[in-house]
């Protein structure tokens, strides 16, 4: 949601802009056509249709009130790894859902309940620095398809290719995600690139990396919360990007290598507080 926050507020001041040099009238609807992808156009861009069995089960779909909210990576049979942008204006825990085990929105998998969260506490909105945050469920979420990542043991290089999978709007009309799971591999991008690309809109911090083919491969609304996973090791969080494989701009992710000492913590605290 974060992408096409940032394209809209862009196009709109720029749209608004030459509409006041030219005393024009702004066509929201013209707006809506440049900001929003194309019909049919799914989430993962330039994926592929996968299986949640496929993957190793570790992806899980969070919903708030039963919403489809987030993706997270199941990293223990009672932990879910995702990130701290998700629960904004979302805090009740009790409203959170976690479904593992299913490849399409619509099937039934296995459900847990959000027994408690932990956010970093240096993330803010307005920064999406530290964007990580861990999940403890009320019930060990274990059976059919259910699988878990190890998290990031090495600090990633430029080229380094990973895989991104989420579920997928089909419609640019529709307000939530679509149903099918798709799957794609994208590389890691040289962190003086991904500055220089959002120089005038972010600043990309030590917490954040880029990666996406750009203009052909990339994650994109919904993803987030969602794993980018190198060899069954989890070492980036879907967090936010400007459109959907973009050409200027590629996808952001949140470093899990260098998030992992704030992993590790909540784990043991939201572990040793469920005994």
């Amino acid at each position: 949601m974060k992408r096409l926050l940032f394209l809209f507020l862009l196009a709109g001041i720029l749209i608004n802009n030459h509409a006041l040099q030219h005393n024009e009238t702004i066509d929201l609807k013209k707006l809506a056509k440049i900001v929003l992808p194309p019909a049919y156009q799914t989430r993962v861009i330039g994926g592929r249709v996968t299986t949640n069995a496929k993957l190793g089960g570790y992806l899980v779909a969070m919903r708030y009130f039963n919403n489809f909210i987030c993706g997270g990576t199941l990293i223990h049979e009672l932990i879910v790894l995702t990130a701290a942008h998700c629960f904004e204006d979302r805090a009740e825990k009790e409203a959170w859902s976690v479904d593992g085990g299913i490849s399409r929105l619509s099937e039934k998998g296995i459900r847990r309940q959000v027994k408690r969260f932990i956010k970093s506490a240096q993330f803010k909105m307005v920064t999406m620095n530290m964007d990580v945050a861990v999940v403890l469920l009320n019930r060990p979420m274990v059976g059919k398809n259910i699988g878990t990542l190890s998290l990031c043991s090495t600090a990633l290089t430029p080229g380094q290719t990973m895989d991104v999978s989420g579920w997928g709007m089909t419609n640019p009309d529709d307000e939530g995600p679509g149903h099918m799971l798709r799957t794609v591999s994208v590389p890691v991008i040289e962190k003086r690139i991904c500055r220089e690309a959002y120089r005038e809109s972010v600043s990309i911090s030590d917490s954040m990396f880029c990666a996406s083919v750009l203009g052909k491969k990339d994650a994109c609304t919904y993803d987030s919360g969602g794993p980018l996973v190198y060899e069954k090791q989890v070492c980036g969080i879907v967090s936010f990007g400007i459109g959907c494989a973009s050409r200027r701009y590629p996808g952001v992710y949140t470093d899990v290598h260098y998030v992992k000492p704030f992993i590790v913590k909540g784990i043991k605290a939201l572990l040793s507080r469920s005994r």
